[in-house]
C-alpha cells in the first residue's frame, strides 16, 4: 500500500510538475523577460516532494477497487483544492483547474510508458523539464548581443561619480517629502534637503520598460519604440549609460528588477551588472508552489532583492581603486512593488499588526486584479486600507534601502563629488478609481513620482522645482551636471534651469500603449467598464498644461480634469469646458510637431519624424541607423 501510494505520488509530483513548468516557462518566453533558470529548477523538486508527501498519505485509496485510478484521481482532486487555495483569480477557473487536468493527461501518458518501458518513462521524467528549462536560455543564447563600448576616452580630471538610484513603483503621493502624513521617505527627504526637490515631478509611462527607456534616453516611449507592444529597447539610440561609457565613465547596473535586463535592452552600455534579479525573488507570485509555501509559517522571503542589491554594492566599493575612473552606477530597488507582504518583518508592520495569514491572502487578492480579477464591495473594503498599509511599508523599506546605497558614498568620501539623482519610474494605484497595481492605470498616483538631486557643486542645499516637469529631462539633466554633450535626440532638457525660476521639463505627457497579454484578461464588458483613466485596453496619451489634465483615448475619446478642483480627477469636465480641451489639444498637437511623437493610432513600426532641435549632422546619423526617413 505505501509503496503504491508512494510511486503513486512521485509520478503525480514528476506530472503536475512538468504542467506547471512549462506553464512558468511559457509565460518567462511570452513576457520576453530573462530565464530565471535557477529559480525554475527550485521548483522541480518541492513539486515533487509535495506530490510524494500527499500520495503516501493517500495511500490507502490503492486498495479500493480500481485502486489504481482512484489514487491518482484523488490526488488531482487534492490539487484542485490546492490550486484553488492559491489562485491568482479565483473566477476564471481554466487558470486554476486546467493545470491539475493537463497533469492527469501526462500523468496516464507516463503510467502507460512506465508499463511498457520504465526505463524510457524515467528518462523522459529527466529530460522534458531539463529540455523545457533549456528553452528560454536557447532562446536568450540566440539573441543578437546588446553592443558593447569600446575605447572609452579618459574622463575629465575630478569628474563626478554619479548614483543613479530608481524607486520603483514609489508615487509622490505616499512619499513625505510631498506632504504625506507619514514618515516613509526620510532618506529621500534628507536628500532633497541636501539638494533640490521636484515638486511635481511627471513619470512618462506606466510601467517599469517605457518608463526606464524614456529615462535612458531622454525620448517618449513612441519616438523611442519601447513600450508594451513591442517589449523592447532597440539600439537606435544612445542610451545614458553608452553616452557616460563613450565620455570615460565606468558603467554598472544593480537590479533586482528582471527588466532591468538585456531581453529588454534596458542593459545596453553597462559594463557590469549584478543581476540580482537572476534568484527569482520578485517571481514568487507567478509560481504555484512558491504561492502555496508562503501561505505556511516557513515560506515568505525577506524582500525582492534589496538587500542583496546593497551588499553587491557595498562589496564592489569595497574593492574599488581609490585613483581609479568616475562611475555611472545605476541601482533599481523593487520594494514597493507587489508582493507588497514580501517585506522584512520590521517593515511590514510599520503600519499594521496583521497576521501574515490576513496579509498573504489580502495581497493574494490585489495580485489578481491586476490580472483581471472583479472585486466585489466586500473584498474591496477588505483589502482597500491593508494594501495601503502595505504599500507605506514597501515605501519606507525602499527608502531604507537607497540610504543606504547613498551612505556607502557618503562614508567613502565621495559623495559630495557626485551627482545622486534617486526618481520613482512610476507610482501604484491602491485602490483609486477601483484600481490596484499599475501598467494599466494613467491616473495621476501612477504619474506623479518622487524626484531630488544633490550635486553640491551646481545644486544650492534646499532648492525646489515648483513647476511640473517631466521626468523624461532627468537624461539631459545628468549629462548637464557631469559636463557632458547629450547626443541625439533630446524631446526634454535639462532640468537645471529650473532652479533659476525658468520654465523647464517640459512637456508633461504620459503614453500608454496596450499590454495584450494582460488586456485579454478582462472581458469587454470588464474593460469598458473601468472608466477613462483604467482602461485596460487600447493606448492613451495623456497632457498636462497648468492645472488641466488631457486624457486622449484611441477608441474612447478626450476627457478633461481639473487636477486643483479634482485631484482625485473623479469628474470629467471636457462637455463643459469646449473650449479648455480645444486648447490643450492645440498645445499638445504643437509638442507632436516639435517633438515629431506619431499619432496615437499609428502602426507600432512607423518610421519616426525629425524633432525640430536635432542638428543635421543628428538626422543623418538616425537615418543611417534606419530609425528615421
Amino acid at each position: 500500500m505505501l509503496k503504491a501510494g508512494l510511486l503513486g505520488g512521485l509520478g503525480w509530483g514528476v506530472a503536475i510538475t512538468i504542467v506547471h513548468l512549462a506553464q512558468g516557462i511559457g509565460l518567462i518566453v511570452a513576457l520576453g523577460v530573462p530565464p530565471l533558470t535557477a529559480f525554475a529548477a527550485r521548483t522541480i523538486p518541492m513539486e515533487i516532494l509535495l506530490g510524494v508527501v500527499v500520495g503516501l498519505l493517500l495511500s490507502p485509496a490503492t486498495r479500493l477497487p480500481r485502486g489504481e485510478w482512484a489514487h491518482p484521481l484523488l490526488l488531482a482532486a487534492v490539487w484542485i483544492g490546492l490550486e484553488r487555495y492559491v489562485a491568482v483569480d479565483p473566477s476564471k477557473l481554466a487558470m486554476w483547474i486546467a493545470p491539475t487536468f493537463a497533469g492527469l493527461l501526462v500523468f496516464a501518458i507516463g503510467r502507460a510508458l512506465w508499463r511498457w518501458k520504465p526505463a524510457s518513462a524515467v528518462a523522459l521524467a529527466t529530460v522534458i523539464p531539463a529540455v523545457t528549462l533549456a528553452i528560454p536560455e536557447v532562446i536568450e543564447a540566440n539573441k543578437a548581443p546588446l553592443p558593447v563600448r569600446e575605447g572609452a576616452k579618459t574622463a575629465p580630471a575630478g569628474a563626478p561619480d554619479v548614483l543613479y538610484i530608481v524607486m520603483d513603483t514609489v508615487r509622490a503621493q505616499s512619499s513625505s517629502a510631498y506632504g504625506y502624513s507619514r514618515q516613509t521617505t526620510p532618506n529621500f527627504d534628507r536628500l532633497a534637503k541636501e539638494g533640490v526637490l521636484f515638486a511635481d515631478a511627471n513619470s512618462p509611462a506606466t510601467w517599469s520598460l517605457p518608463a526606464h527607456a524614456a529615462l535612458f534616453t531622454g525620448t517618449f516611449p513612441s519616438w523611442n519604440n519601447a513600450n508594451d507592444e513591442t517589449r523592447f529597447l532597440d539600439d537606435k539610440l544612445p542610451t545614458l549609460a553608452e553616452t557616460l561609457a563613450d565620455a570615460g565613465w565606468q558603467t554598472r547596473c544593480f537590479s533586482a528588477n528582471p527588466h532591468i535586463s538585456d531581453s529588454f535592452g534596458l542593459t545596453r552600455g553597462f559594463m557590469a551588472n549584478d543581476k540580482a534579479w537572476s534568484t527569482g525573488t520578485s517571481a514568487r507570485n507567478f509560481s504555484f508552489i512558491y504561492r502555496l509555501i508562503d501561505t505556511t509559517p516557513m515560506g515568505g522571503a525577506e524582500d525582492k532583492g534589496g538587500q542583496m542589491v546593497v551588499g553587491n554594492i557595498k562589496r564592489w566599493m569595497d574593492d574599488r581603486p581609490a585613483d581609479g575612473p568616475p562611475q555611472f552606477v545605476f541601482v533599481n530597488f523593487l520594494e514597493a512593488h507587489f508582493p507588497f507582504h514580501q517585506l522584512p518583518h520590521e517593515f511590514v508592520t510599520a503600519y499594521q499588526d496583521r497576521p501574515m495569514s490576513e496579509l498573504r491572502e489580502i495581497n493574494q487578492i490585489a495580485f489578481g486584479v491586476q490580472f483581471g480579477r472583479q472585486l466585489t464591495d466586500a473584498e474591496y473594503q477588505q483589502v482597500h486600507q491593508p494594501l495601503i498599509d502595505l504599500y507605506d511599508a514597501g515605501v519606507l523599506y525602499t527608502d531604507h534601502l537607497v540610504g543606504e546605497v547613498i551612505d556607502i558614498w557618503r562614508e567613502s568620501g565621495r559623495l559630495d563629488n557626485t551627482v545622486v539623482i534617486v526618481v520613482g519610474d512610476h507610482g501604484e494605484a491602491v485602490g483609486e478609481q477601483g484600481s490596484f497595481g499599475h501598467v494599466t492605470p494613467v491616473s495621476e498616483q501612477i504619474l506623479r513620482v518622487p524626484l531630488a538631486l544633490r550635486y553640491p557643486a551646481r545644486i544650492p542645499a534646499g532648492s525646489v522645482v515648483t513647476t511640473a516637469v517631466s521626468t523624461v529631462g532627468t537624461y539631459a539633466t545628468v549629462l548637464d551636471l557631469a559636463g557632458v554633450e547629450a547626443p541625439g535626440v533630446n524631446q526634454v532638457g535639462s532640468l537645471m534651469p529650473g532652479l533659476d525660476g525658468q520654465d523647464v521639463g517640459k512637456p508633461v505627457l504620459a503614453e500608454r500603449f496596450e499590454e495584450h497579454m494582460l488586456s485579454a484578461r478582462f472581458n469587454p464588458g470588464e474593460a469598458n467598464g473601468k472608466g477613462p483613466l483604467v482602461n485596460p485596453r487600447g493606448r492613451f496619451r495623456t497632457y498636462r498644461s497648468g492645472d488641466h489634465k488631457l486624457v486622449q483615448h484611441i477608441t474612447d475619446g478626450t476627457v478633461l480634469f481639473d487636477l486643483r478642483k479634482d485631484p482625485g480627477e473623479s469628474t470629467d469636465i471636457a462637455a463643459q469646458a469646449p473650449d479648455k480641451v480645444a486648447a490643450l489639444q492645440a498645445e499638445l498637437a504643437d509638442w507632436q510637431a516639435k517633438l515629431a511623437l506619431p499619432a496615437l493610432d499609428a502602426p507600432i513600426d512607423a518610421p519616426k519624424g525629425m524633432p525640430e532641435n536635432l542638428s543635421a549632422e543628428e538626422i543623418e546619423a538616425l537615418k543611417a541607423l534606419g530609425y528615421m526617413e
